[in-house]
C-alpha cells in the first residue's frame, strides 16, 4: 500500500511538472502565435515615440518605416506583464518596444528569441526573491525575462540626455546574452566588440580616464558587462559627447550595434 501511494505521489509530481513545462514552452512560443493581431502604430503613438526618442523624429523614411514595423512586431509578440497598479501601460509597452528596436535597428535579427520572452513591470522598486534585494530593474537570462520599475522607466524617458536609461540598460544585458549564443556574422562582430571593451576596461590608463572625466556613472565600474550596459546608455543619450570624449570606445559600440544615435538629417 505504501509503495502504491508513493507511486501515485510521484506520478502526480511528474504530471504537474510536465504541465508546467508545457505552459513555459507555450509562453516561449508566444512570438509565433498566428492569432495575435499586429496593430499598426497610431499618429498619437508615433508622437509619443518622437517625444521620448529624439533620434526617432530624424530617421530617414526608409529607416523610420523599418523602425515602426519592428516596434509593431515586438509590442505584439512579446509577453508584457504588469504587477500592481501601473499607470499608462500601453505607453510603457510602446516605449519599451521602441527602446529595444532602436538599440537593434542596425541589426538584421532584432527579435531576441533566445534571450527575451517576457517583460515584467512593477509600479516602483520591487523585491527580487532570486537574489533577495530590492531592484529598479534586472535581466534574468534563465527565465528570459527583463524586469523594470515603472517609476524609474519614466524618469529615464523624461530626461533624454542624462545618460540614465533603465530600459536601454537592461535590454543591453539581454542583447549581450542573445549575441553570445549565435553563430551569425553580426553576433560574432558583437562578441569581438565585447572583447575589445574588456581589454580597454582592464587598462589602468583607461580606468583612470573614466574616473577623471566622470562621464560614465560609477555603477559601470562594477564589471565588464555592467560597463557595456552603462556605455549603451551613454551611446544612446549623449552620442556627440561620447564620440568626442571616448572616440575609440564609441567606434567599438558603433560597430557592435551597426547604428549611430547622433541625429541624422531627414531626407524625402
Amino acid at each position: 500500500m505504501a509503495v502504491q501511494n508513493t507511486f501515485v505521489i510521484l506520478a502526480g509530481v511528474y504530471l504537474v511538472g510536465h504541465l508546467l513545462y508545457i505552459v513555459y514552452y507555450a509562453i516561449g512560443l508566444y512570438h509565433l502565435n498566428p492569432f495575435i493581431k499586429l496593430k499598426p502604430l497610431t499618429a498619437r503613438e508615433k508622437s509619443i515615440l518622437a517625444e521620448n526618442f529624439p533620434i526617432y523624429r530624424t530617421l530617414p523614411k526608409v529607416l523610420l518605416e523599418k523602425c515602426d514595423q519592428r516596434i509593431i512586431w515586438f509590442r505584439s509578440r512579446k509577453k508584457f506583464v504588469f504587477y500592481g497598479r501601473v499607470d499608462r501601460k500601453d505607453a510603457l509597452k510602446l516605449l519599451l518596444s521602441g527602446s529595444v528596436v532602436l538599440m537593434t535597428l542596425g541589426l538584421k535579427d532584432y527579435k531576441m528569441i533566445r534571450s527575451l520572452m517576457r517583460v515584467v513591470v512593477y509600479p516602483s522598486k520591487y523585491y527580487s526573491r532570486i537574489n533577495r534585494k530590492h531592484h529598479f530593474g534586472e535581466y534574468n537570462p534563465r527565465l528570459k525575462t527583463v524586469i523594470f520599475s515603472a517609476d524609474n522607466l519614466w524618469e529615464g524617458f523624461r530626461i533624454p540626455n542624462d545618460n540614465i536609461n533603465l530600459a536601454m540598460h537592461e535590454f543591453a544585458h539581454a542583447l549581450s546574452f542573445e549575441m553570445g549564443r549565435k553563430s551569425s556574422w553580426e553576433a560574432k562582430r558583437f562578441r569581438v566588440g565585447l572583447k575589445k571593451i574588456k581589454a580597454q576596461f582592464e587598462l589602468e590608463d583607461f580606468v583612470g580616464q573614466l574616473a577623471k572625466t566622470q562621464y560614465f556613472r560609477e555603477y559601470g565600474m562594477t564589471n565588464q558587462l555592467e560597463f557595456f550596459s552603462v556605455a549603451v546608455e551613454n551611446y544612446v543619450e549623449s552620442p556627440t559627447v561620447f564620440a568626442k570624449e571616448f572616440p575609440e570606445l564609441y567606434d567599438i559600440l558603433r560597430q557592435m550595434l551597426n547604428f549611430e544615435f547622433q541625429e541624422v538629417p531627414i531626407t524625402s
